[in-house]
């Protein structure tokens, strides 16, 4: 028997992980105590025939008593296959994995055969049970601890230290369990991964599932389906995604972002991570919109030169999931930033998205996401919001492949929208790939509050979805599909997997309908190899995280560096070269509780004099952090650093009521004023430094600053280096700021009879676009005359803007 650790593939940077042997397993190996060991490696070539799994148990007790060491062979011309409790089919001198334990070569085995071929085959022969599985992932499912030393006993890894009773968060777990009932009852195979383990902790988290998903499928006579671990992109060191894109359109092109997700994807695919909930690549177009933050920027080229590399770092190429890829889930196509007012679709008063400006959708939201699906982009979340339909709509119409198409409408969320599935993105796109959807666990499945659960369950998979997040534990948390689904009911209906259950028995959903949508889950693992090799070697796994991590530290540190903005620079106030001036420093967050001894302690090491009086001050550095109005809110978003500002509270339907909320997103900027008129008064200079992911109206802050700085958590060191001139800085905006309340105003507009808040710019335009489709009366009273900010040295704060030294 050839028995040998897997290969895995080769970063495009040549981050080769090298096989090696792996050591037959000893008296110390842990094994069941009733599991037969395998057998030694043997040098002889075997005759074909059926090779016995390498360990048997006789219970769920002799399963989690111990990890088995995963048992590999190697093709020399098609993937390693790794068992524990399988067996391993040898025909034509070539292994497989015998995934239903039949001893006989499957289609749905024979890698030989394309992936598609091989999804379909392996549907079909799936239970009725495994079926309707197969569309839930559970929105988290992560170890116990992220530290090896948390879950190991002698050295040792222990079941019941690394896995949940239940889903979740790890921390909510009930402590000392047993047994494995609830993953024998949710019938899970695709989680989200919530935390970011230790190496040998996602291995052991990993392979054990495994381990149990072999054992599972043996003991009910059915197909080894394997896991599928997702997660959400990992802070990993880097800068926020707007902070990247600062560097990116400094650098002017995004190479950097190529070369990190290559990074991120070794790190990833060593321990075990097959997807990412990612990158989120809407465009900035609705300033107030709470998420903005976690995307690309506004430039519509900028966000798809980073959606393309993004898309060809993590999987490997461009050429779709192969081996060693992590697919990517595009999201939130077709562009969930055209919010209409800044509502943010979590909540019900942000269902809707508008398109009030002819082809913008083709023009700027859909871009990033096709040069995602060019490059091979595997997987795909749809918004969550629904589009407007009615006197605000424009025509929206796309050219693609030569060919011209009208966008069709249906006022329906898109998860449960089959003109934007299956036209828009199957039909005119052309994506064959899976798509995953948020939209069962969440109360705000927007535009089907006429239906109930079960239709909005059958609805889901009819209008193309192939999968959807549920909650932790499987069933309702935080009113998972209530029946009083999105205007907020209380009463719980059955799980996504029962209501399928009655959809298959009622007729209503064929086996068809759940084959498909299993056919494109389980084309992405055939393509990987995940079926024929679910496992990682540990010390493998290890050695890959180890010889990257110096490299992502290296880029980090570099693209930290790269964010930062220089926005204003009066007379040359930055760099600071004189170490001898001395430095007060203060912070301004919501809370009025920053922080600010990194930025002390960065100074400090720069070789300046950090004072506790801005009176003794020469230099006053005061850092300004604001929080935007939260996911899912119904109080219209403020954009000036204030605190304490009455802002309108709108209903489910997006419809002013005549309740107000007091919002404030800076507090003490009286404070800031002071201050900075302190140090003037005293002939010193105040630099100020603000979070730019959002586009703040700057009028408390900027004109009382000699120098003003953008970044984006970005390091403090990195910072104290762009003010000390050991850097000079290259970053550009990635968003434009807004000029003052007026150009963001609503107008009480009646529409077809019914009173709507309508924005005096476009919510579905960019920053830097956006002069061009507003009134001359409204840009005659901004203050810059233009949507975007202009400072008191007449710099236009517009995406891309950015000073150097």
């Amino acid at each position: 028997m050839k028995r040998i650790v897997p290969r895995l593939v080769a970063s495009a940077l040549a981050l080769t992980m090298l096989a090696a042997c792996a050591p037959a397993p000893s008296a110390e190996s842990p094994t069941p105590p009733a599991a037969s060991n395998p057998p030694a490696a043997s040098a002889s070539v075997e005759p074909d025939g059926y090779i016995p799994a390498p360990y048997t148990v006789s219970s769920e007790d002799e399963l989690t008593s111990a990890f088995l060491e995963p048992v590999f062979y190697e093709n020399e011309d098609g993937p390693t296959i790794g068992v524990t409790l399988l067996g391993v089919i040898r025909q034509d001198g070539k292994y497989f994995r015998d995934l239903n334990n039949n001893q006989k070569l499957d289609d749905f085995e024979d890698w030989r055969l394309d992936a598609q071929t091989r999804a379909e085959a392996m549907a079909k022969a799936l239970t009725d049970t495994q079926l309707t599985h197969q569309v839930v992932n559970v929105m988290a499912y992560s170890p116990k601890s992220t530290k090896t030393e948390d879950v190991t006993d002698g050295g040792k890894p222990v079941w019941t230290s690394i896995y949940p009773a239940v889903g979740g968060f790890g921390a909510n777990s009930e402590e000392g369990a047993t047994n494995i009932e609830w993953l024998n009852t949710s019938k899970i195979r695709t989680y989200v991964l919530r935390n970011n383990p230790e190496t040998e902790v996602a291995v052991w988290f990993n392979n054990g599932l495994e381990q149990y998903s072999e054992y599972d499928a043996i003991a009910n006579g059915e197909v080894t389906v394997p896991f599928y671990a997702f997660t959400n992109p990992i802070k990993h060191g880097m800068p926020d995604s707007e902070g990247v894109t600062a560097a990116a359109l400094g650098d002017g092109n995004a190479d950097l972002v190529l070369e990190d997700a290559q990074y991120d994807r070794v790190v990833m695919w060593a321990k075990g991570v097959d997807g990412i909930y990612g990158p989120q690549v809407d465009l900035v177009t609705d300033p107030r919109w709470s998420r903005n933050a976690g995307t690309y920027g506004e430039r519509e080229d900028m966000a798809s030169e980073i959606a393309r590399n993004l898309t060809i770092g993590y999987q490997n190429g461009d050429q779709g999931i192969v081996p060693g890829s992590v697919l990517i889930t595009i999201k939130h196509f077709p562009g969930d930033g055209a919010a209409f007012n800044g509502f943010e679709s979590h909540g019900q008063t942000g269902r809707y998205r508008i398109y009030s400006v002819e082809n913008s959708l083709a023009d700027y939201q859909l871009k990033p996401f096709i040069a995602a699906f060019e490059a091979g982009a595997a997987g795909v979340m749809p918004a969550y919001s629904q589009p407007i339909v009615d006197a605000r709509i424009a025509p929206q119409s796309i050219t693609y492949n030569g060919k011209t198409y009208d966008i069709r409408y249906e006022g329906r969320g898109n998860a449960f929208n089959e003109d934007i599935l299956l036209g828009l993105l199957r039909d005119v796109l052309g994506f064959d790939g899976l798509i995953n959807s948020d939209s069962l666990q969440m109360a705000a499945q927007q535009g089907v509050e006429d239906l109930d659960p079960y239709e909005r369950m059958v609805l889901f998979v009819k209008a193309g979805c192939d999968c959807g997040v549920i909650g932790f534990d499987g069933f309702n948390v935080q009113q998972m599909m209530t029946t009083g689904g999105a205007t907020g009911g209380e009463e719980e209906a059955p799980n996504p997997s029962e209501l399928l259950d009655q959809a298959l028995a009622a007729g209503d959903l064929t086996r068809a309908d759940l084959e498909r949508a299993a056919a494109n889950r389980l084309k992405p693992q055939a393509q990987s190899g995940n079926l024929d090799n679910p496992y990682r070697n540990l010390e493998e796994s290890v050695k890959a995280v180890n010889d990257v991590t110096p490299n992502v530290q290296a880029l980090a540190e570099q693209t930290h560096l790269k964010s930062v903005v220089l926005m204003k620079n009066s007379e040359n106030t930055l760099p600071l070269k004189d170490t001898g001036k001395k430095i007060y420093v203060q912070g301004y967050n919501q809370k009025d509780d920053a922080d600010v001894s990194g930025i002390i302690a960065a100074l400090e090491a720069e070789g300046f004099t950090v004072v506790e009086d801005y009176e003794d001050a020469d230099i006053a550095y005061l850092r300004v952090t604001p929080t935007i109005v939260g996911t899912g809110s119904s109080q219209l978003a403020i954009l000036d650093l204030a605190e304490d500002v009455e802002t309108p509270v709108y209903d489910n339907n997006a419809k002013r009521t005549d309740e107000t909320a007091s919002v404030t997103t800076v507090a003490s900027m009286k404070n800031f004023k002071k201050v900075a008129d302190a140090v003037h008064a005293n002939g010193g200079k105040v630099i100020g430094e603000i979070n730019a992911s959002n586009a703040w109206i700057l009028s408390n802050m900027e004109p009382y600053c000699d120098a003003l700085l953008g970044t984006f958590s970005t390091s403090d060191s990195a910072i104290a280096q762009v003010a000390a001139g050991k850097y000079a800085p290259t970053g550009k905006l990635p968003i434009t700021m807004v000029a003052d309340a007026s150009v963001i105003a609503l107008v009480e507009t009646d529409l077809d009879g019914e009173i709507w808040d309508v924005c005096v710019s476009p919510n579905d335009v960019p920053g830097y676009a956006k002069d061009q489709h507003m009134s001359a009366d409204v840009l005659a009273g901004s203050p810059s005359g233009s949507y975007a900010y202009k400072d008191a040295d007449g710099n236009s704060y517009v995406s891309g803007f950015g000073l150097s030294y």
